[in-house]
């Protein structure tokens, strides 16, 4: 499987723009909005959701940082080089994951460790 850097540039360019919107377009958590409801079940549901909330956009926060970090990659030229050992990243791993850091192996590795 063959992939060209210019189409996961494009990818990757592409990821950042929709996570830019999303971010730019999240929910307010309201401060101080628990507790002043007429019932426990509606502060409860209101907690979920804000936490649900906050997790949601940490993860996207997390994602736009590993895609813009590739993107830097590409323009230092060391995209596709896993930062653990050096070697050459699988273009399916690319593919799959364009903004990983590790080759497959490594990142196996590494999550074994967590």
């Amino acid at each position: 499987m063959t992939v060209s850097y210019e189409e996961l540039r494009q990818e990757l360019e592409q990821q950042q723009a929709v996570l830019r919107a999303e971010l730019a377009e999240g929910r307010i958590i309201p401060e101080n909005g628990m507790g002043y409801s007429t019932h426990q079940a509606d502060d409860a549901t209101d907690a979920y959701e804000q936490a649900a909330d906050l997790a949601m956009r940490r993860n996207a926060e997390r994602l736009l940082y590993l895609v813009e970090r590739a993107l830097q990659r590409m323009d230092a030229g060391t995209y596709g080089v896993c930062r653990n050992c050096g070697n050459r990243i699988d273009d399916a791993r690319l593919k799959a994951i364009p903004y990983t850091r590790y080759c497959m192996e490594c990142a196996t590795r590494l999550a074994e460790r967590e």
